[in-house]
Order: C-alpha cells, then sequence, then structure tokens
C-alpha cells in the first residue's frame, strides 16, 4: 500500500516546458510509493504548459520564475540583501561583497518562489495532522524553497517528517558557479535530513568541503529504464553518437575537430548529435570549418521517450561525451543500458559508469583532439570479439548500478522513508 503520507516534490521545470527529462523516470515509483505526490516547478515562464503525463494521484503546481540576468539581477540583490538570515553571514562571506550579492539573490528568488507557492496551499487542503515529505530534486533555490515551505506547513499543524534533497553538479560543485561560490550551504545543510548527490564524485566533495555533515550525506545513482532489446551496435561506419544539450560546458563545438583527426587516420568515422541548444550555430560552424559537414548529422531537440528508440535505430559505435563537467549523465545511463560502449571526459561521476577499457575510454578533462582520436581509434580497432565484450560489460554495469526497478524503489524506502 502507499504511504498515507504526502509527498512535495519541488523541481525547476519538470513536468513543464523542456527539461530535466530524467525525473520523467523517477515519478512512476515516487507515485506508487506516496498516496499523493504535488509537483512544485519553481522556474517557469509565463505560458508555460504541462507537457509530459504525470499519474493520476501527481498535482502540479507553479511558483517561481528562472534567474534574471544582467541589470535585472539588481533589483533581486537589494530585496534579498533586507531578507538575509543573520546565518548566512559570515565573516567569510562579508569579506568577499560579490558573494553576498549572490545569496542576496538567491534568497529573494526563493523567497519570492515560496510566496507564491504557500499563496496556493490553502487550495491543497494540507490538514492539520498530516504528514509530508519534502523531497527537493536539486540543492539549490528548490531547495531553499523547500525550507519555506516546511516552516510553513509546521505552523499549520502539519507534520513534516522529513526535508530530502538530492544534489547533481551545478547545485554542488563550487567552480562551476559564478564566483566561485554557492549560496547558503551551511544553511541548508543544517535544515535537510538527508543530501543524496547523484554520484560518489559528488559526495566526496560535500564530504571534503562540508566534513560536519558528512553522516547526512551519501550517493543515490538516478536510473533508466530497462530498453528491452538492446542496441545492434556496429563499427561499419564507425558511427559515434552523442547526447546532450549544447552549451559551452558540454564542449560540443570540439567534436568535429576530434571527427576530422579520427578520419584523417583512415577511419570511416560520422557523427551524430541528439539535442539542440544554444551551440548549435557554434557546432555547424566548426564542422563545415573542419570539413567534417558531410559527415555529421545534428539532429536537434529530440524528446526524451525518443532517444531510447532513436540510439538504437542508429546502430553506434559508441557515444561520446566531451563535458568540462558533469554529474552523472543520464545519456550515459540510457547508452548503457543499450549495451553501447562509452568515450567520456573523465570528470564529475563519468569514471562510476565507464570504466577505462573494459567498456569504454576515459579521456583527460583537458584533450587534445588527439587524445580523444586515440580513444575512439581504440574502440575502432579492436577485434570483434573484443568490442563484443565491451558492449555487455556496458549492459552489466547499468544492470548492478543504475537499473531505475532497483534504485529507485530503494530511494523511495531508505531515504525518503516512504512504507510501500
Amino acid at each position: 500500500m502507499p504511504d498515507p503520507r504526502t509527498l512535495f516534490l519541488l523541481t525547476n521545470v519538470y513536468p513543464l516546458s523542456k527539461g530535466e527529462e530524467f525525473i520523467e523516470n523517477e515519478i512512476e515509483h515516487l507515485s506508487r510509493s506516496f498516496h499523493r505526490v504535488i509537483i512544485v516547478a519553481t522556474q517557469t515562464l509565463p505560458g508555460d504548459v504541462i507537457t509530459r503525463p504525470v499519474p493520476d494521484n501527481v498535482e502540479v503546481v507553479t511558483a517561481g520564475k528562472p534567474r534574471p540576468s544582467g541589470r535585472a539581477m539588481a533589483p533581486g540583490i537589494a530585496a534579498g540583501l533586507r531578507k538575509l538570515p543573520l546565518a548566512v553571514l559570515s565573516q567569510d562571506t562579508l569579506r568577499h561583497p560579490s558573494a553576498i550579492a549572490v545569496d542576496a539573490l538567491f534568497e529573494q528568488r526563493a523567497r519570492a518562489s515560496a510566496d507564491e507557492l504557500l499563496g496556493k496551499l490553502p487550495a491543497l487542503n494540507m490538514r492539520p495532522g498530516s504528514h509530508v515529505v519534502i523531497y527537493s530534486f536539486w540543492f539549490h533555490t528548490a531547495a531553499r524553497v523547500g525550507m519555506l515551505l516546511a516552516g510553513d506547513l509546521r505552523a499549520r499543524g502539519v507534520v513534516v517528517d522529513k526535508l530530502v534533497s538530492r544534489a547533481h553538479g551545478y547545485d554542488l560543485y563550487e567552480n562551476r558557479n559564478r564566483f566561485g561560490h554557492l549560496p547558503e550551504r551551511r544553511l541548508l545543510l543544517d535544515a535537510y535530513d538527508a543530501v543524496r548527490p547523484v554520484s560518489d564524485q559528488g559526495t566526496r566533495a560535500l564530504h571534503t568541503t562540508w566534513p560536519r555533515y558528512a553522516g547526512e550525506v551519501s550517493t543515490c545513482h538516478l536510473g533508466t529504464v530497462d530498453p528491452g532489446r538492446q542496441a545492434d551496435c556496429s563499427r561499419e561506419p564507425f558511427h559515434i553518437i552523442s547526447c546532450a544539450f549544447l552549451i559551452p560546458v558540454k564542449q560540443m563545438t570540439r567534436m568535429p575537430g576530434v571527427l576530422a583527426e579520427l578520419r584523417s587516420r583512415g577511419v570511416d568515422a560520422r557523427w551524430t548529435h541528439l539535442g539542440g541548444g544554444p551551440d548549435m550555430p557554434a557546432v555547424r560552424a566548426a564542422a563545415q570549418e573542419h570539413g567534417v559537414t558531410e559527415n555529421v548529422d545534428l539532429r536537434g531537440y529530440v524528446p526524451n521517450t525518443d532517444v531510447i528508440d532513436l540510439e538504437r535505430e542508429l546502430r553506434p559505435s559508441c557515444l561520446i561525451n566531451l563535458s568540462a563537467s558533469e554529474g552523472l549523465p543520464v545519456s550515459m545511463m540510457e547508452a548503457t543500458s543499450l549495451g553501447i560502449p562509452i568515450i567520456g571526459t573523465d570528470v564529475g561521476g563519468v569514471s562510476e559508469i565507464v570504466t577505462d577499457t573494459v567498456n569504454g575510454r576515459l579521456i583527460a578533462p583537458d584533450f587534445t583532439d588527439s587524445q580523444a582520436a586515440d580513444a575512439l581509434g581504440w574502440l575502432a580497432g579492436l577485434p570483434d570479439d573484443d568490442y563484443r565484450d565491451v558492449c555487455r560489460a556496458s549492459r552489466r554495469i547499468w544492470q548492478s548500478d543504475y537499473d531505475q526497478a532497483v534504485v529507485y524503489p530503494r530511494f523511495c524506502a531508505e531515504v525518503l522513508g516512504s512504507s510501500s
């Protein structure tokens, strides 16, 4: 039987608009584990609509807007300075005005989102004495909104049993954030009962930076659905695929140069990319510059529900990820579930899903085109039996660590504390 408690799931945009597709694998398990699930999307735009189906016992509430940029940040910083909790103003932050500005804008955005959410609470009929669990998918603005929600619910007589947050990349690694500062870390860590990075690398980062809270922090991998029939991987031609939103951190503007280098070595290689994004024009320009336009297929946005079938249809030789920073990419989980070898930069949690020379190759974060081509060339040159072993190894790694039928029920029971 589902847990009689209500689960509040705080997201950025899911299930509206595009993004956070990885939650689509988890929501079914959450809905089966709790009697009622209320999704709060905290960074939506006017006109955004629900684009993904949700289970019958899931309700969706919008509360908040995306982060402002440029001069539009100034009013938020000024308003946030008046609202900053005293616990945030440490001697260290007082010495760094830029850090205070980051904290102030963060606090203003979280409070604006929470105010909008709290105005909608009466319609949600949260009765005094009822029990809830608050689960933030990100250890950032949504997590602060979760804290403010918890305080209001408790004032209404609702029992908040637990606050839980995942942590991924931008919400975890300080060097990925402006001014090298993540806002209100101590405040969030004090409030949350459990913080669950999606990679061991993320867990180590929090343990190192915040050793006092090590007991609250441990890894919980995300998971993907068993696709059933695996990909019939082929190396004739050598077909490289990638799947990512095209932004600078993904470094896919480097891929045409890598492809050109590999082809110059006599490998009949081509590259197909799944995903759109602001770097698309730059990737097209790089393909033209390196003379590989005819060997590049940029598919643009592909719905998450279509990715697996398309990757299987493409009969790829491998999936490549050239990111400068990562958590633990869902694209890699999906590829390993299909038995596709992986080539990836050794950043974040990538080494947890790629074992070098077993199911693919790791390349240096500061790789040259030649080094990336070396990794691809290794895979292209393997004897057929060895290549098949690499494919089978990818599938085995997925089965042991990233099968959603295993990892999500465990997360619901052991972390969220559901009784199902």
